[in-house]
């Protein structure tokens, strides 16, 4: 996909998760509040460290990653009124609205990215991943995970005015990955989970 094209994806994407922040705010139902818990447990977090929750929406994500006490917790989203929730709800969580493509925070400065999600909605997943690649410390996790699975995913495809591309295979994100450094270390393509571990160099 060329640059251009991302852009216009990424400001469509906006737009319409702008119109959907209330779908996104309410609570999950307990089994997907299970599975997002096993999805932040498997990036080891330890206390202190630095964490960056990409497509954060209403920040679903975020209490779970705060329960292993990290130093600071950095959230992005494209759509600015998700990130309005993240900042009201949990203030000391510091967002930047944008694409992950073009985040500028500094590189190995991260210990840990979490795409729970989001992954499908991403226009240009080689920019972003070496993005990704790029802000993430050595022995840093990237977990990319949908708590509903590839099915619910293509589901979506077909219903939704998005841009959703399926989830990857294991050989897909080796091959993505590998070359910027990042060793798939677990691969779980269940029912109702979907789970990419991959840890830098």
């Amino acid at each position: 996909m060329l640059p251009e094209q991302a852009k216009a994806v990424a400001e469509h994407q906006r737009r319409r998760f702008n119109e959907l922040v209330d779908v996104f705010d309410r609570p999950q139902p307990p089994g997907v509040m299970a599975r997002l818990w096993q999805i932040v447990a498997s990036a080891e977090l330890r206390p202190g460290a630095v964490v960056l929750d990409v497509g954060t929406g209403t920040g679903v994500l975020i209490p779970l990653i705060q329960s292993y006490r990290p130093s600071t917790v950095l959230a992005c989203d494209v759509a600015e009124k998700m990130l309005q929730q993240v900042h009201d709800k949990y203030p000391l969580v510091h967002t930047y609205h944008g694409d992950i493509i073009s985040l500028a925070l500094a590189s190995t400065s991260v210990d840990a990215i979490f795409m729970n999600g989001m992954y499908g909605n991403i226009a240009d997943k080689p920019a972003a991943c070496r993005n990704v690649a790029r802000m993430l410390r050595p022995g840093g996790w990237l977990a990319v995970s949908h708590p509903e699975g590839r099915a619910f995913v293509d589901q979506l495809r077909e219903t939704s005015d998005l841009f959703i591309e399926s989830l990857p295979t294991k050989e897909e994100f080796e091959a993505l990955l590998g070359p910027l450094g990042l060793g798939v270390i677990a691969y779980r393509d269940e029912p109702k989970l979907y789970l990419m571990l991959a840890r830098k160099n």
